[in-house]
């Protein structure tokens, strides 16, 4: 055979897998043509397929080495363009493989100088793009796959779950549902569209995206959890909280603490009955949610037997003064054991603190029009109010700027310092500002403080120990503004006056279908409304606060806290059973 002839055997033996037959023929040329770019090129894709790329490089080197020397000798450009394309290609494969990435980018850029319009090249060097966390690179390189390739699904799909890895929704928006319109039946493109419209505030389109899902069962059970979210947004409590349920399910949110039987309320359908078992309350999903979901403790303490709350180690003294008829245990890190029953108690079944709503609020009806259900210090709220007293007469406002929580994204428990700090400067002369920030966040208002004479107090003490003694400074404050996070629940549990500022794309938690706060009924919501700026918003804000500012009354006139439980409250609740 002549050596073409062989090349082409080759070639073919390579495609069809027998990768012997193809070795020993690229060597048979090599013999008589030890630069023949094909056969250099041909063992190069050799020794990456049977996972030696670092000799894969050698061999493509070699063939761009042999390239370049006899370029001068032909007249065909083109054809020698091509070459390298190809070469530059194979080698940045292997780089890749062998785990030298930014070799790979740069040999990807150099064939894609000389053939700009390769998909597997596109498609490669998008890859790696995203491998690195380049995910500017990576979009620009799958906008341009699928103008190259329309029709491709898998294109449109990875161009769309790149813009939400940017919470880039309303992009990503477009692109995943031409992935879906292509194939219908890609899980990946139903979940992440749903997904997408969900985080835009698209409620009822995500739905029947989310529907589609739920044919593949508990293998996509995050479907069912983002049409929960989805539903309770739009006010469908019952609905909501009876899917809300698939999270158990889920890699992420809850486990079960405990080898335990779940309660699912008075399964025998008597809701008049009080049921006498024990039953366990554990916490799942931080201290934020962990506040919230409280407010449904006193009704399951009303209908079980005896009730067994296990909560976060801070919020242990909290929770012990405030539902004095259940036994409340600290969350230990043996507690998550299964296996491990380290309290010495009798358990008949448990259930999650994020369950708790599916019995109790399944209506608006349901959610209880009451200042407070926790129950701070009073010794210690005499001594911070003691302490607040030696800056004067004015306001005591508490205020931060980052919440925490098990948000989505950031953006929904941030609020923009800058808008805050002017806000704190222009009423300095009537108000003192208490920070309630804590961790790094703290320092940032260090630096204003510095730099603009900004006049905030700072008391590290309050975050030292459990959160009984940050119960107490708000229970001492006249004011707290602040976003979501644990701070935002702590207070409203507290019956505190608290001015709440949402981001115009909330935390599911803050909607269910109302523009006020089913969950504490002494908030006074600020949300951003869609295309609102953050200016806007805080000029509303400033006014309103103008206006509390010349009416306030001091803090000895303020009523005082009510206990979470009255001896002469005991009747038991109704519960409301879930579907």
């Amino acid at each position: 055979m002549t050596h073409d002839e062989k090349l082409v055997t080759a070639q073919t033996a390579l495609i069809s897998g027998d990768t012997a037959q193809a070795e020993e023929l690229y060597q048979d040329v090599l013999r008589g043509d030890s630069g023949n770019l094909h056969a250099l090129d041909g063992l190069g894709v050799l020794r990456c397929q049977n996972g030696r790329p670092a000799e894969g490089i050698e061999y493509f080197l070699e063939a761009l080495h042999q390239l370049g020397q006899s370029a001068s000798d032909h007249s065909n450009h083109s054809e020698i363009a091509k070459s390298q394309a190809i070469l530059q290609f194979h080698l940045g494969l292997a780089y890749r493989a062998s785990g030298h990435h930014k070799e790979a980018v740069k040999a990807f850029c150099e064939s894609r100088k000389l053939e700009p319009n390769n998909p597997d090249l596109i498609l490669n060097l998008g890859q790696l793009c995203f491998e690195l966390d380049w995910h500017n690179d990576a979009i620009s390189c799958f906008n341009f796959l699928t103008e190259l390739q329309p029709e491709n699904p898998s294109a449109w799909l990875t161009l769309g779950y790149l813009h939400t890895l940017r919470d880039n929704f309303l992009d990503a928006i477009p692109a995943l549902t031409e992935a879906v319109r292509l194939d219908p039946s890609s899980p990946d493109a139903c979940f992440f569209l749903a997904e997408s419209l969900r985080k835009e505030e698209r409620y009822e389109e995500s739905i029947p995206y989310y529907q589609r899902m739920f044919s593949v069962g508990t293998e996509w059970p995050q479907a069912v959890h983002g049409c929960a979210q989805s539903l309770l947004a739009l006010g469908d409590l019952e609905n909501g909280w009876d899917a809300m349920e698939f999270r158990l399910a889920a890699t992420f949110g809850t486990w079960e603490r405990h080898l335990l039987p779940n309660w699912n309320g008075n399964a025998n359908g008597e809701k008049e009955e009080k049921e006498e078992k024990t039953v366990l309350a554990y916490s799942e999903e931080g201290i934020a949610a962990e506040i919230m979901f409280a407010s449904c403790l006193p009704d399951l303490i009303n209908n079980v037997g005896h009730c067994v709350i296990e909560c976060e180690s801070s919020l242990h003294s909290l929770f012990r003064r405030s539902f004095p008829r259940a036994t409340v245990v600290p969350l230990t890190p043996e507690t998550v054991d299964p296996n491990t029953n380290c309290w010495g108690l009798s358990l008949d079944e448990q259930i999650a603190f994020g369950s708790l709503p599916r019995y109790f609020r399944r209506q608006k009806e349901d959610f209880p029009i009451r200042k407070a259900y926790l129950v701070p210090d009073r010794e210690r709220i005499s001594q911070w109010s003691n302490r607040l007293s030696e800056i004067g007469g004015v306001a005591r406002i508490g205020v931060l700027w980052q919440g925490s929580w098990t948000a989505e994204t950031e953006r929904q428990t941030a609020l923009p310092m800058f808008e805050l700090r002017n806000l704190m400067l222009r009423h300095q002369a009537d108000a003192a500002w208490i920070c309630l920030q804590h961790g790094s966040k703290q320092k940032e208002i260090e630096q204003y403080r510095r730099n603009v004479s900004l006049q905030v107090h700072l008391y590290p003490e309050a975050f030292q120990y459990d959160l009984d003694e940050m119960a107490a400074l708000i229970a001492a404050l006249d004011l707290v503004v602040t976003p979501p996070g644990y701070v935002a629940n702590l207070a409203g549990a507290l019956g505190a006056k608290t001015w709440l500022v949402l981001p115009a794309k909330a935390d599911w938690r803050w909607n269910l279908g109302s523009e006020n706060c089913l969950w504490y009924p002494t908030f006074r919501v600020y949300r951003q409304a869609k295309g609102q700026s953050w200016t806007e918003l805080f000029a509303t804000i400033g006014t309103d606060l103008e206006k509390f500012l010349t009416t306030h009354r001091p803090p000895e006139e303020s009523l005082p806290i009510t206990l979470a439980f009255p001896e002469q409250n005991k009747q038991t609740s109704r519960i409301r059973r879930a579907a």
